[in-house]
């Protein structure tokens, strides 16, 4: 091998390409592995396009003339982040597949466009229980309104993500797809959905769809890829050490709230204002072992996954979730359990929601048994994804550390009590001295801006988590810009979480102001958005004046309402309409002026 290496290439570029090689991260080596047999494959090297000599031949405007397969835009909707960072990694894969690429978000993206397309690829994300992220908004609406034209002579593909555990999983994804088909588009894939551990399956799924691509011209490139050629940033697994615990709620309080520090010194982790930590954590022995109990399996019992063997009562309190039961995990139970009652309330999908709220894999096997074996529990059951928190720290203003906000979940339901899995994990099993494993999730879509802006932040709960991210960054970069606080609990006396840090910072001068609602100290009860009714008129003065209006918290109840009581607010104190009022908040967003994080 080394002889006919030699009867080729010189010594001297032996050296240069192989100092070439090693100076380079595994992702450059894939790409440039994939470039030259994308140039080999189009003709670049057989066809004169790179010449005995090394030189380029250049076509009459002086540029390189390399082949090229196909023209392919890739345009990405998303909240987070995640489908940026999937449009980014895919457009790499397919340039080295010889593809013309055009890589820009939806806002970005000119909608007219879309009736010159000839191969397209959208990735979207799903908002909460169904509705597109803001940036995909206006995409959205346009493919769905009556300016959209017919794209007969499109090909096209859709990747979405979304969460198994909401209802309409992948919706904004599905709904695109759905409507390029009846605008008269080919898809060369079906509908690709990725749930929340997707980085998992993009090893497999990008190389597959980038050959989908590059055969429309019969120029597909075989490129072997596993995820080690996908790496990601941020994406290691890191153990810290629990620095600080402390119960944020007073004596007498039925809820528990814990501030947890972590020890961040030399673990290379960095974040931002807005960013979120993921955490990995076990679940509780006693579900584990109640629910081998139930299916009568022996907790020593080996199970065969990812093809290592591992003992039943490990797989479940490490590796599967048990505390939560997605649509997708009920279809597949319904087919061992063949229970009438049980497909009845699937085909009901608008209670569907109801009943898998607050439900456990126990109280599934409790009220429709299923002959179950532990080899069927791979099978049946979602990997256990990690939990995500707020980060409620400033890295400029504690470098060495990250903190986080956790409220333990604990409720009575079929007559026991049930626990969230790392709510509890931290609350109860997790001590100062203990070592838990952490990475950071980015949320580009819940950011500070400019020093000198006002900002009014509406966070009730542990939703005040990010907010202390905030002031603490803003104290740090001596920000002139006024902060709002609204923040709600159930009682003043127990339950105002960061009590003496939040009205020290108004001392200080910091916050400009605090509103706060404690909803069970009075016979009715007050919410954060009856505060924010009180004060709507300089709610809406501040807005004019260019604030940026953050929400953070429950997704259910509490961000409708006070979203709703937003446009209630512009509509009366701006005098506007509904259609105003509603077409002003759309701005707001598209401006990146109303940001949330709920979950």
């Amino acid at each position: 091998m080394i002889d006919a290496i030699s009867k080729i290439f010189s010594q001297e570029q032996i050296t240069q390409a192989k100092q070439l090689y090693e100076g380079l991260t595994d992702e450059q080596r894939f790409w440039l592995s994939g470039y030259l047999a994308g140039l080999n494959q189009t003709g670049g090297f057989l066809n004169g396009a790179l010449q005995k000599n090394g030189s380029a031949a250049h076509g009459t405007n002086g540029t390189p003339n390399v082949a090229v397969a196909n023209k392919l835009s890739i345009i990405y909707g998303t909240h987070t982040g995640n489908s940026k960072l999937i449009a980014e990694k895919f457009s790499a894969l397919a340039e080295a597949k010889g593809i013309e690429v055009s890589l820009c978000s939806m806002p970005e993206y000119k909608n007219r466009k879309l009736k010159e397309e000839k191969n397209l690829l959208v990735i979207v994300s799903t908002h909460g229980e169904g509705d597109p992220p803001a940036s995909a908004e206006d995409f959205y609406s346009y493919i769905f309104g009556k300016k959209a034209p017919k794209v007969n002579d499109l090909n096209f593909a859709v990747i979405a993500l979304g969460d198994s555990s909401y209802i309409n999983y992948c919706q904004t994804g599905r709904d695109i797809f759905n409507q390029l088909k009846t605008l008269g588009s080919t898809d060369v894939h079906e509908l690709i959905e990725l749930d929340i551990d997707f980085k998992e399956q993009l090893g497999q799924i990008l190389p597959n769809l980038a050959n989908k691509f590059a055969s429309i011209n019969g120029s597909a490139v075989n490129i072997a890829t596993t995820a080690a050629n996908l790496d990601f940033d941020n994406d290691k697994w890191v153990e810290v050490e629990v620095l600080d615990k402390t119960l944020l709620n007073g004596k007498g309080s039925n809820k528990k709230t814990y501030h947890i520090e972590l020890d961040i010194e030399d673990t290379g982790i960095s974040y931002l204002p807005g960013d979120a930590l993921e955490i990995q954590a076990d679940n509780d022995d006693k579900l584990v072992l109640a629910i081998l109990l139930k299916l009568n399996i022996k907790e020593s019992e080996v199970i065969n996954i990812d093809g290592n063997q591992i003992n039943v009562k490990e797989a479940l309190k490490t590796k599967y979730e048990i505390t939560t039961i997605t649509a997708p995990v009920l279809k597949k139970y319904a087919e061992f359990a063949k229970n009438d009652k049980l497909s009845a309330i699937l085909e009901d999908t608008s209670k569907l929601a109801d009943f898998l709220y607050g439900l456990d894999f126990l109280d599934l096997l409790t009220d429709f048994p299923a002959p179950l074996k532990a080899t069927d529990l791979p099978t049946l059951l979602r990997k256990l994804p990690a939990r995500v928190y707020s980060i409620s720290s400033s890295y400029d203003y504690n470098p060495d550390e990250v903190h986080v906000t956790v409220s333990a979940v604990k409720y009575h339901l079929n007559n026991r009590e049930h626990l969230g899995v790392c709510s509890s994990f931290l609350a109860d099993r997790i001590n100062i001295g203990d070592h838990v494993s952490v990475r950071v999730k980015k949320n580009e879509g819940f950011r500070l801006p400019a020093n000198d802006a006002k900002l009014i932040m509406v966070g009730p709960g542990t939703g005040i988590a990010p907010f202390r991210s905030f002031l603490q960054q803003r104290e740090n970069d001596e920000a002139s810009g006024d902060n709002w606080l609204f923040f709600g609990d159930q009682h003043f006396e127990t339950d105002f979480l960061y009590q003496t840090e939040m009205l020290h910072l108004r001392k200080k001068g910091l916050l400009s102001d605090i509103d706060v609602a404690f909803s069970r100290d009075q016979e009715d009860k007050i919410y954060v958005q009856h505060r924010l009714q009180e004060k709507g008129e300089k709610v809406y003065k501040w807005l004019e004046e260019g604030a940026y209006f953050y929400l953070c918290g429950d997704m259910r109840n509490m961000a409708k309402d006070v979203k709703a009581e937003l446009l209630n607010i512009i509509e009366q104190h701006g005098s506007k309409t509904k259609e105003e009022a509603n077409a002003y908040l759309k701005n707001l967003t598209a401006e990146k002026r109303f940001q949330e994080d709920v979950y």
